[in-house]
């Protein structure tokens, strides 16, 4: 008897020897974490029509919604519910501005970023402030939504039949990188499939209003698509239920 028990016991500790933790989530190795939000300060306002002289393509100065800080707060109030290290980071919007701008006007790029000094300049100032990942939340063109320019807009297109609906859209990508080794962790696209919203105005009516006054009727619509922008980010990288 004493010797099953022994037996028994030396058993129990081999197994207990040989089982192996499950590694980590995403979650629970994310911590000092540097959010940042590029969108511009204006928001494009298009309409397509029947042919190319009834195409129009207008955009408002929305510099005072302050956009970005919007979507960075989303993103950082979420994972600081988590008890996670998370803060905006600190760069330098002429920086910014013109890394954009020049990413956007090089042309025939086939291999590599064209913002990648871009790119560089957020990794070098994640890493002086102390982040260990980095969130990038940024306008992205798409290839099924080629009409649409990218990031938070407006958009209405009609037919000989059928007047138009203006939408209030969403076009982005997310981006987690792992500050210390440049490996991008998870990557994320948000489209007008995914979120969107419909101002019930057409086309005409729309175009009537001017983009000034689209924007200001449908400001709370917008700033709550770029809230759940960021709560659809934090879903699809496994970082919230």
């Amino acid at each position: 008897m004493m010797k099953y028990v022994v037996l028994s016991c030396a058993s129990a500790l081999l197994f207990a020897c040989t089982t192996t933790s499950k590694p980590e989530t995403r979650l629970q190795k994310l911590n000092d974490v540097g959010v940042v939000a590029l969108f511009d300060d204006t928001l494009p306002v298009k309409y397509v029509g029947t042919n190319k002289k009834t195409n129009k393509e207008m955009s408002a100065n929305i510099s005072t919604w302050s956009l970005n800080q919007s979507v960075a707060a989303e993103i950082q109030n979420s994972l600081k519910d988590k008890n996670k290290k998370v803060f905006e980071l600190n760069v330098d919007p002429v920086v910014i501005k013109t890394g954009k701008e020049t990413g956007a006007q090089l042309k025939d790029i086939y291999l590599g970023n064209r913002y990648q000094a871009l790119q560089e300049y957020l990794g070098t100032e994640a890493e002086k402030q102390g982040a260990k990942y980095l969130f990038v939340i940024h306008p992205a063109t798409h290839e099924s939504y080629t009409n649409y320019r990218a990031g938070f807009g407006f958009f209405c297109q009609s037919t000989t039949n059928v007047k138009g609906d203006l939408q209030g859209y969403t076009l982005l990508r997310a981006q987690l990188w792992n500050v210390k080794t440049k490996e991008l962790e998870a990557t994320v696209n948000i489209t007008p499939e995914d979120l969107a919203f419909k101002t019930g105005k057409t086309c005409a009516e729309a175009l009537k209003l001017g983009p000034e006054k689209v924007a200001t009727l449908y400001k709370e619509q917008m700033m709550d698509l770029a809230k759940k922008s960021a709560d659809l980010v934090l879903i699809r990288t496994g970082l919230q239920n």
